[in-house]
């Protein structure tokens, strides 16, 4: 079984951003990251790549963060694949993520009333089952049966969701629209894998609110207690 470790470190290019989330490039923090993700790789025998050029499909029209479709090229090689966002970092004592063999992903919201309140709103906004839990695709492991049951529908879930959708989330929309059609249940990592909710032991994901406060010294020594 072949697996990669993917990421996207693509500068700001001026292209499409429907939503509120606008991200921002800090870049020593993208290198630290895309370090750690290709260090990863070769522990638990696994390629790495880090896309730095536009997806031709998508050009300069779309913004990085929905350069991650591009999965759908590399999946004609590989059997899973462990997508990692440029602001997530992982620590040294993160298991193997391989070891999964389903769609693998941390829930956007919490099990609070609030967050069920969120999560349904997101349910009801882009069209999702009412079982449906909306993940964070910041750190997703994918797996062959999501590539083969989307791979003719993704590029019309992109243009169906960029076009018609409310509050669009970059490629995060886009791959749970796909994942709620096509695949149905994943398995739900803890935070510790890298939830924007808190610093994770496995993965550090800073995601845009705490990307400015990004210091690799004060990471060191923050991992070096765990």
């Amino acid at each position: 079984m072949k697996n990669l470790v993917f990421q996207v470190n693509i500068k700001p290019n001026g292209g499409r951003s429907e939503g509120r989330k606008k991200f921002h490039y800090i870049s020593d923090m993208y290198d630290f990251s895309n370090k750690r993700a290709s260090e990863y790789a070769k522990k638990h025998d696994a390629d790495y790549f880090c896309l730095k050029n536009e997806y031709d499909y998508l050009g300069k029209k779309y913004t990085p963060a929905y350069h991650k479709l591009y999965i759908y090229e590399l999946f004609n090689s590989y059997d899973k694949i462990f997508m990692v966002d440029s602001d997530a970092i992982i620590t040294k004592i993160c298991p193997n993520i391989f070891e999964f063999d389903t769609l693998s992903a941390t829930r956007d919201f919490t099990l609070t009333p609030s967050g069920i309140k969120k999560s349904k709103r997101k349910q009801d906004v882009f069209g999702l089952k009412n079982d449906y839990v909306y993940f964070c695709s910041g750190v997703v492991l994918f797996d062959k049966k999501f590539y083969n049951q989307s791979k003719d529908y993704w590029k019309d879930v992109l243009i169906e969701a960029c076009n018609n959708l409310r509050n669009i989330q970059h490629d995060q929309t886009v791959f749970n629209v796909l994942a709620d059609r096509y695949y149905g249940k994943y398995n739900i990592l803890s935070d510790d894998w890298g939830s924007h909710r808190r610093k994770g032991k496995f993965i550090n994901h800073y995601a845009n609110s705490k990307i400015f406060n990004f210091s690799e010294s004060d990471f060191l020594k923050w991992e070096n207690k765990l």
